[in-house]
């Protein structure tokens, strides 16, 4: 978890709080009860609660305050990693690295190939997501998941390889969370056996907090 997560999980728990005491006052005022009673709830009873509630949820780890990351922002070695960032860059500065010491890139990208130059990146070693057909471009339609599909397999089978997927909020947008989520699996299963690698650049903050997890889930860890 992230800083601005564990932030939004305190808030969250904050503003629960504070409509627990609010509902309590009210409902006390309603039967009549005096400014000593009140004073007594509004200092300690619902607030209380609430702040016990979520540390019962820290102490059994279902709440990550974000303190200790020891996964995010390096790789732990060849697998699939979801690469959390709002845009994609931290992705491609990865893909750099590690095609430095010989791994084989192919990027599947909604970036346009001229404006991942400063990257290193060959023409041959991109293809641009796009319905548009672009001349020394290689292109897919966003669409054709087989077709895509295909391709990784064909770039996996020699090994050493590194694959970078950017643009999964257009991929979900034009086929749907549940066909992309399992296009993910597969292509964690083939890498792993392929002793490569897989990056997917995925912001948190386009998508819902649970088709987050299950990404987060079906890879090896988060950077």
């Amino acid at each position: 978890m992230t800083k601005d997560e564990a932030r939004k999980f305190f808030l969250k728990g904050y503003e629960r709080g504070l409509r627990d005491t609010i509902a309590e006052v009210l409902r006390m005022t309603s039967r009549g009860y005096g400014g000593t009673e009140l004073s007594v709830v509004l200092r300690s009873k619902a607030v209380d609660k609430a702040l016990e509630a979520i540390d019962r949820k820290i102490e059994s780890g279902e709440v990550d305050l974000g303190i200790e990351a020891p996964t995010l922002g390096r790789l732990r070695g060849r697998g699939s990693y979801l690469v959390r960032e709002a845009k994609g860059e931290r992705v491609f500065a990865f893909v750099q690295e590690i095609a430095a010491k010989g791994a084989r890139p192919l990027c599947i990208s909604r970036t346009h190939p001229d404006d991942l130059a400063g990257f290193d990146l060959a023409a041959a070693d991109i293809v641009w997501l796009s319905r548009q057909e672009a001349k020394g471009v290689r292109t897919a339609s966003p669409t054709d998941l087989v077709g895509l599909t295909s391709a990784i397999h064909r770039h996996l089978e020699g090994g050493n390889a590194v694959l970078v997927v950017e643009g999964l909020e257009y991929l979900v947008s034009q086929n749907g969370f549940a066909s992309i989520l399992r296009f993910v699996q597969a292509i964690h299963e083939k890498v792993v056996l392929r002793d490569s690698y897989f990056l997917l650049s995925a912001n948190p903050e386009s998508m819902k907090e649970a088709e987050y997890r299950q990404l987060a889930q079906a890879v090896t860890a988060e950077l």
